[in-house]
């Protein structure tokens, strides 16, 4: 089982020219580096005449002097100045020399044509591994070595095939984690298709349920995407079950079983019948007024016309079904649990305000980093040959810590900035809202505005009642 990795390497012209100049100068540039790191006699000695070094299109035991001359030849001496990859393999899988084997065989099927590589085997710990310094510029043609996913794609399925060819074991790609709205669009997908039997018909029961079905000829892909917004999917990704081919085949089988009105018959539109009016004659005894509000504005035929253009003409509000849109509902739904989850943060730990929860969080950054720190060291540790074996159980709860305080952190943030977007709708809202005037308080010519002003002689019977 081979582990594969690639990073590249960059250093500054000052220090090439230092090293240049001085070869027993103990800073070495990245380049230089890299080398003296690879070619390790306590890591690649083998016994004592023979050493797993080897050179491709460049001699081994000067790596650097060679691909330090191909730079230069093309003036390319800055930048990314070399490739540092690595193979490792499980621990008694392969042998020494089958491991170099194996690293010289993968170097030259990925970079052999075009750049120089120096493949070096280190036998220092417990599971063999290759490392490969490849120079950045090619030999061939000058040109640098583009770093891209792709390349590294290459050089994993690369190594993959070779293992598998010596009979090695090949560490499988983990399946990602399908989201949870792929489950939900093959649910709707096969509702659709047990209600329809044509292609006009899906669409109408997949927009039932709160998606839009994509079929453009023009395009080469049919799409399916809720009816709220969010990214469309394209059918193959949901299974070749659900791709438009196999749709197709369904809604022909539902066609030649069912006919073409099948949804209609899961379906049956709502019939509307309209109450039958009989107008009534018996105007004797009423005068001309009377008969003319009942007959414009009571139960008539000229009132069922008038509120009919009223309605044509959008003068009536016109009453529409609820829709059924289930993807809307959920992130709604989802929206609420997270406003409840910040709602009981706050409430639990009573923040006076929001820098309280500001601080709270740094709090939680530097609790974060702490044990971070710690995990690391645990790795160092458990790479070692005599790691004990707690020391896995021991990573394994850290990492359950961290993932719980950068849960609560995540919260934390969503609290604060949901604070704040209410504070600034609130500002909002108030320099927006109308100002309210007070009422002007009349003041009497005699007294204060609150005295009320008696006739004298009410007034000499009060003060009279009085005494």
């Amino acid at each position: 089982m081979a582990v594969t990795k690639i990073w590249t390497i960059k250093d500054s012209l000052q220090r090439v020219l230092d090293y240049a100049a001085n070869p027993d100068k103990t800073e070495y540039d990245a380049l230089a580096q890299t080398l003296h790191y690879a070619e390790n006699d306590a890591k690649t000695k083998l016994n004592e005449s023979a050493q797993l070094v080897t050179g491709i299109h460049c001699r081994a035991d000067h790596a650097w002097e060679d691909m330090r001359a191909v730079q230069e030849r093309f003036g390319k001496t800055d930048g990314v100045v070399a490739l540092h990859a690595y193979q490792s393999f499980r621990e008694g899988e392969v042998t020494p020399e089958q491991c170099h084997e194996i690293g010289v065989a993968l170097v030259r099927k990925v970079w052999g044509k075009r750049f120089q590589v120096l493949v070096a085997t280190h036998m220092n710990t417990d599971n063999l591994h290759n490392h490969f310094v490849i120079n950045s510029v090619s030999y061939v043609d000058g040109k640098k070595y583009e770093q891209r996913r792709s390349q590294y794609a290459e050089f994993r399925v690369a190594s993959d095939k070779l293992c598998r060819e010596y009979g090695l074991s090949v560490v499988e790609q983990p399946k990602t984690k399908e989201p949870a709205r792929y489950a939900r669009m093959r649910e709707a997908i096969d509702q659709a298709c047990e209600d329809a039997s044509t292609a006009e018909d899906f669409h109408r029961a997949l927009y039932r349920q709160g998606y839009i079905f994509d079929s453009d000829p023009n395009r080469r892909y049919a799409t399916i995407r809720a009816r709220d917004g969010g990214r469309a999917v394209r059918l193959y990704r949901l299974g070749e079950e659900y791709d438009l081919p196999a749709i197709d085949d369904r809604l022909r089988g539902n066609y030649l079983l069912y006919g073409p009105r099948l949804y209609e018959l899961k379906h049956p539109p709502r019939q509307y019948t309209p109450k039958r009016y009989r107008p009534k004659n018996n105007y004797t005894g009423k005068s001309i007024l009377q008969i003319f509000f009942e007959v414009f504005f009571g139960e008539s035929q000229m009132h069922r016309l008038y509120l009919y253009y009223c309605y044509q003409l959008g003068i009536l509000p016109k009453k529409q079904q609820p829709r059924i849109n289930r993807p809307e509902l959920e992130r709604i739904w989802k929206d609420t649990e997270r406003i409840l989850a910040e709602h009981a943060f706050v409430r639990d730990h009573k923040f006076p305000s929001l820098q309280a929860i500001a601080d709270y969080r740094k709090g939680l950054s530097r609790q974060i980093d702490a044990l971070a720190a710690q995990r690391a060291e645990i790795v160092k540790q458990i790479r070692r040959k005599d790691a004990p074996s707690e020391l896995a159980d021991r990573r394994a709860m850290l990492t359950c810590k961290i993932a719980e305080l950068r849960e609560e952190d995540k919260i934390a943030e969503g609290a604060i900035k949901r604070i704040q977007r209410t504070r600034e709708s609130n500002r909002i809202d108030r320099e927006n809202r109308m100002p309210q005037h007070p009422r002007p308080r009349r003041r009497r010519r005699n007294g204060s505005a609150n005295d009320v002003s008696l006739h004298p002689m009410c007034r000499t019977v009060l003060v009279q009642f009085c005494e």
